[in-house]
């Protein structure tokens, strides 16, 4: 294969393994009265999800439902309370949006946590507010969120904490918070309560999409590496098999469909973009390709011989993985830091010291 077709099967296998191990995204309804900072509180703890001209200046910018998703995350805006429209009204649609979701087949499509904002500086709690936290969405996923909690003051914010608690809303879920200009107060709190309470299926991916906790972030890309171990040693396990009886040095080129669906894999768990595939993981794999040209395994591992056993293809393979895994994460962990992402090169030297020290692992 040239390295143009090994480039378009890599493309291909990406594609199917973006299908096959997409994470489950969370689906968060924002809700609450016109003006109550809906879009702010969502740009505050998801960042670009929300493009700048959502969030209004005390006129209505959503109509109806605005859906903001990325790959990690679908919020769903309500269009909140205006003037005009009765809170039996408001209520109703609310009702039947909730119900339309909730009735889905596929619970992917449920909304499995609400954000219900009221405006601090306002201190008042509606009967349209408790209705629909305790009656019209499960109270087990309502998180109440007082916003612009910069400009409310304090017997403000006990008012309305006191209300809400009296009305039978537990206090744990309560959170007051400001928006992103202001300091996001408030919204690390938010963001813990809310991967507490998502679904297990959910919370990881909630990790990823939310702008607010770096270290959430960082250890979500941690605990990765058990996926990559899985992936790494299914492939070494196949990589092992296709030698068991020994193939001559020409035919290594066999182990490579299976190390490109291995590099594809860790290359979605790790969530390259189609940029970083193109600028990074392309040309890696493409010198993958070339390592098993003729006489190129070889050089890059001295005394090898004439034939490729199945120690030797478990090993290249496996410590291909582990290269591979450890640039991805790097990668991934230098763009949560903000700082420049690493350039992803095929170094020999640096494979051969993955392949010294897997053999050693394997003894």
């Amino acid at each position: 294969m040239d390295d143009h077709e090994v480039e378009q099967d890599f493309e291909q296998k990406l594609e199917q393994e973006q299908a096959r191990q997409t994470m489950k995204r969370p689906n968060v309804l924002v809700c609450g009265y016109t003006g109550s900072g809906k879009s702010s509180l969502i740009k505050a703890v998801c960042g670009d999800v929300v493009p700048d001209d959502a969030i209004g200046d005390g006129k209505p910018k959503t109509v109806g439902y605005d859906i903001y998703e990325s790959d990690n995350i679908c919020v769903w805006d309500s269009k909140g309370l205006e003037l005009g429209e009765t809170e039996e009204d408001f209520t109703g649609k609310t009702r039947e949006f909730i119900r339309a979701r909730q009735s889905d087949a596929n619970v992917d499509h449920h909304i499995h946590i609400v954000w219900y904002t009221i405006q601090g500086p306002g201190a008042r709690v509606t009967a349209c507010d408790l209705n629909l936290i305790q009656r019209v969405f499960s109270p087990e996923s309502v998180v109440v969120v007082i916003t612009k909690s910069d400009i409310t003051r304090v017997p403000q914010l006990t008012q309305l904490r006191a209300e809400l608690c009296e009305a039978g809303v537990d206090p744990e879920r309560i959170v007051a918070v400001s928006d992103v200009q202001t300091g996001a107060v408030g919204c690390r709190e938010l963001v813990a309560l809310t991967h507490k309470l998502l679904p297990g299926a959910y919370r990881a991916s909630f990790a990823e999409a939310q702008r607010v906790d770096r270290e959430a972030r960082l250890e979500a890309v941690r605990a990765k590496r058990s996926k990559a171990s899985a992936i790494i040693t299914a492939t070494t396990a196949a990589a092992t098999g296709v030698a068991a009886i020994p193939i001559p040095l020409a035919d290594s080129a066999l182990l490579v469909p299976m190390q490109t669906t291995m590099i594809a894999s860790l290359a979605v768990l790790y969530g390259l973009h189609a940029e970083a595939i193109k600028h990074a993981a392309l040309p890696f794999v493409a010198r993958v390709a070339g390592i098993h040209a003729a006489g190129s395994l070889l050089k890059l591992i001295p005394g090898l011989g004439s034939i490729v056993s199945a120690t030797v293809a478990g090993a290249i393979t496996g410590a291909l993985g582990w290269y591979t895994q450890d640039c991805f994460a790097d990668m991934a962990i230098a763009k949560i830091n903000g700082a420049p992402v690493p350039t992803m090169n095929f170094d020999v030297d640096t494979f051969r010291e993955y392949y010294r020290d897997f053999r050693k692992t394997k003894k």
